[in-house]
């Protein structure tokens, strides 16, 4: 019973940290389950309980590190082969009614990931666990072992350096539009 509760408290944060890093939702779910799977197996060897989450933090961050490693080798044909066969498995699925706002939503969507991409693992997990987990800087810095005003800090860093990317890339469309 008392594991179940550990998973009740960290699901959450732990799914944010491997989304930080895969940016896929569903590798996301497959790396966390697998790290409560370990953090269960190796239970013995956390030497201060306290430190749960900090420790399954750095369980979910490799074993999606090296889920990303492994899946590196994915080709763009793939994928869209894979997303063009999702409306047929699950139509339910596709409720969005105009194709085009479907595509600006994944555009933009794909944008922002780019350049989330782009900044540093810890950075990316804070903003991650903030905007799409709705965490704590407190929550947040107890998962990823640093506190709270060093989240602040990377936070604000983070959106300063996603608006640079965003507004650059927006730039750059403009310019290559009026040229």
């Amino acid at each position: 019973m008392a594991f179940e509760e550990l998973i009740r408290r960290y699901e959450r944060v732990a799914l944010s940290v491997a989304y930080g890093v895969l940016h896929d939702a569903a590798e996301a779910g497959d790396a966390t389950q697998e790290a409560f799977l370990r953090a269960w197996q190796r239970l013995g060897d956390l030497q201060d309980p306290s430190k749960f989450g900090p420790w399954l933090c750095n369980i979910v961050r490799n074993l999606s590190l090296d889920l990303r490693r492994r899946n590196r080798h994915v080709t763009a044909t793939g994928i869209a082969e894979s997303d063009a066969a999702a409306p047929a498995n699950r139509p339910f699925m596709r409720l969005v009614p105009d194709p085009a706002d479907e595509m600006q939503v994944r555009e933009e969507r794909d944008r922002v990931g780019a350049a989330l991409a782009e900044l540093d693992e810890t950075t990316r997990t804070a903003l991650t666990m903030r905007y799409y987990d709705g965490a704590s800087s407190k929550e947040i810095g107890e998962a990823l072992g640093l506190n709270p005003a060093a989240i602040d800090m990377r936070l604000s860093r983070g959106r300063r350096q996603l608006k640079d990317l965003l507004g650059h890339r927006e730039g750059d469309v403009r310019s290559e539009a009026h040229a």
